[in-house]
């Protein structure tokens, strides 16, 4: 009852009032810096405490002097200027230290020390400033209020500690904000209701209202200005904060070069899609975009023509796709769609078919004309998958597929698939095991001269039978080990094998080794065909390397320096499958060449075919120009073997005169042609 009627009688209420408000709005700056204060680290945490300390200090203080000067002792009164300063002081640096102490680590030390020294701190500040209120008259304490005063700032104080611990970085700020409140307002009107003061015999006057009134106005718009000023400082840092968040939110999941989606991005969207196909039965197509010619862009242009390309892909695609559709990069030249909603093979197959015709049209960079192309894989959630994990494989096998295709361009995922890549995963295995045990075999088709139909030698063809899986084309299998990174240790197992195998021929027949153009980069290359000559002791000027013209592509000097090397030590070098790839005259011009092989593909429709004929007479008479010999290859029947010789090629082979037979055959054929050369 003391504690109303000393508030309630002896106080000012407007004044009263203008000190609830700001002890209300300081708490809740009080508790918000707080917040931060506790949850940071490092030298931000002291710099967040500094803040903290001096905005609730002032608000402490402020509150505690305004309601103090609404105090109406009825006898004079005057202020003790230090006094006050330092109960000003006593408050912020109170403070500082128990918000110190209240971000260790240990829970009890925290609350209970750090909240105790931030009440005690309250308290003091309270009773210094009661001090410095000198009234001329007989002042009495109450000491059981007093105490009771110190408890409450204790242990109110010890709860905010204990709720702002609890709640981090929450908006939920009440409970915290009102405990302050509590804490502050029990402790002045409990500590003001120990203070009484009886008038002197013969003193009669007051405190001056007016005077007082008007002080406790100032100070509580300086109070607000230091509240203001800690709440523009935590709005504008929260602001700043949230938006270097966002840039680096932004930054985590774009592509830093192209401004796409990233694979992180491609992959959480990817995830939250199938939970609402799962949920809600919303369907969706995903579409894997692989590049097709970017290395050579990279390679002859240069890396930063190259990164142009991407940005340039990433801008067509977000014009080719749908409003709303996600377009992530999520390799070096790969790319990925997630087209919402789109329900139809047919709409996926439009808009596959639009991103492959956009990306084959020409780039124009610095000056500089790029053209690529893009193979692109599509499957369709439920359809073919509803988790992300089986439609990421599902269209990688797609697009597996659309890139193996004789025309590359975009393919929609079907269960067949499944058994082609199930296939290649066995040969990978079993490719790699046959490598390692040498299981391959060499077989050798006989090449003739078209004029004589004497042999002049034969083509070493490379055979593999697969234990499980019975025989494999060469067509299978040796991309698949070029891809593996295996091609080098076999080819230079077939040259070895082959020139050992040739040595026992007769000394006027030669030898023709397929290169593959991984072989054809390696720089060993010679080194090694060289050791194989040795070893076996076939004369170099009996070898014939041949290569196609793909081999020629993207690496002009690595190619040239080899192929000169070579030359050089007397080995020839054919031009095989002419007339089927680019077949560039330059490279006829600039390699060391000195045969040309007519692919297949033409020969068999000789002699009806009249396109066909046509070029093998201009490649027959090329070949005679230039002083190159031709050989044609596929030669069936007599028809074809009649317009062959008729034209002018060199040499020929095919089924008409032997179908590929092993070392043993091959070398007893050559021997009775030598027989009954002889006789």
């Amino acid at each position: 009852m003391r504690v109303l009627t000393c508030l309630y009688h002896e106080h000012n209420l407007w004044i009263v009032a203008l000190a609830a408000v700001m002890c209300f709005v300081g708490s809740l700056t009080s508790i918000k810096l707080f917040q931060r204060t506790l949850t940071e680290t490092g030298a931000a945490r002291y710099q967040w405490c500094f803040l903290s300390a001096v905005t609730a200090g002032s608000a402490i203080w402020a509150t505690h002097f305004i309601a103090m000067l609404g105090y109406r002792p009825e006898v004079p009164v005057t202020l003790d200027g230090p006094l006050t300063l330092l109960s000003a002081l006593i408050a912020v640096g109170g403070t500082a230290v128990g918000l110190s102490v209240a971000s260790a680590r240990n829970r009890v030390i925290a609350v209970l020390t750090g909240g105790g020294i931030i009440g005690l701190s309250i308290a003091a500040m309270h009773y210094v400033g009661m001090f410095a209120y000198r009234a001329d008259g007989i002042v009495k304490w109450l000491p059981e209020y007093v105490i009771a005063s110190l408890f409450m700032a204790v242990i109110l104080s010890s709860l905010v500690i204990d709720q702002v611990r609890k709640i981090g970085m929450s908006k939920k700020i009440g409970l915290p904000s009102g405990l302050l409140v509590a804490a502050i307002v029990s402790l002045h009107f409990t500590g003001m209701a120990a203070f009484t003061v009886a008038p002197l015999p013969g003193v009669q006057a007051g405190a001056d209202s007016e005077v007082f009134t008007a002080l406790a106005g100032a100070i509580a718009m300086v109070a607000l200005i230091i509240i203001g000023a800690g709440v523009s400082t935590h709005l504008v840092e929260g602001r700043t904060r949230s938006e270097s968040q966002d840039q680096l939110q932004y930054i985590a999941l774009h592509d830093a070069l192209t401004e796409v989606a990233n694979r992180r991005a491609f992959a959480e969207a990817l995830e939250v899609e199938c939970d609402r196909l799962n949920k809600y039965g919303r369907p969706f197509a995903l579409l894997m975009i692989d590049l097709d010619r970017f290395k050579p862009i990279n390679d002859t242009l240069g890396h930063p023509v190259g990164d142009v390309v991407l940005q340039k892909v990433a801008l067509r695609l977000r014009r080719a796709v749908r409003n709303g559709d996600m377009v992530a990069r999520i390799g070096g030249d790969e790319f990925a769609v997630i087209a919402y909603g789109l329900t139809s093979e047919d709409e996926s197959h439009a808009l596959a078919g639009r991103i492959v015709e956009i990306l084959r049209r020409p780039f124009i960079i610095q000056g500089q004309v790029a053209e690529l192309g893009a193979s692109v894989g599509v499957s369709l959630a439920p359809a073919h998958g509803n988790d992300h994990e089986t439609l990421v494989q599902n269209t990688d096998v797609a697009l597996y597929t659309a890139k193996r295709a004789d025309e590359r361009g975009y393919r929609l995922f079907e269960p067949s698939m499944q058994e082609i890549i199930q296939r290649r995963r066995f040969l990978e295995a079993d490719l790699r095991r046959a490598c390692m045990r040498e299981d391959f075999k060499i077989a050798y088709q006989p090449i003739i001269d078209s004029a004589t139909g004497a042999f002049t030698g034969a083509e070493a063809l490379l055979r593999w039978t697969c234990p499980k899986r019975g025989e494999v084309e060469p067509s299978e299998f040796i991309p698949i080990a070029e891809e593996l990174g295996l091609i080098s240790r076999i080819g230079a197992g077939v040259l070895k094998q082959a020139c050992f195998d040739a040595a026992s021929w007769p000394k006027h027949l030669d030898l023709a080794v397929n290169i593959s153009p991984v072989q054809l980069l390696d720089p060993r290359l010679p080194q090694t065909v060289m050791q194989a000559l040795e070893d076996s002791g076939l004369p170099a000027t009996r070898l014939e390397l041949e290569i196609t013209e793909t081999a020629l592509l993207g690496n002009d000097e690595i190619v040239m320096r080899t192929l000169t090397k070579l030359r050089e030590f007397g080995i020839r070098i054919s031009l095989d499958d002419f007339g089927t790839g680019y077949s560039s005259l330059s490279y006829l011009h600039r390699f060391p060449i000195t045969r040309i092989k007519i692919d297949k593909s033409f020969v068999q429709r000789l002699p009806t075919d009249a396109g066909s004929a046509s070029i093998v007479r201009a490649i027959a008479q090329l070949g005679e120009s230039l002083q190159m010999k031709i050989t044609a290859e596929g030669i069936e029947t007599d028809e074809q073997m009649a317009f062959i010789t008729e034209h002018g090629c060199n040499d020929v082979q095919g089924f008409l005169i032997s179908r590929p037979i092993n070392a043993s055959a091959v070398e007893n054929l050559f021997r009775s042609e030598k027989g009954k050369a002889a006789a």
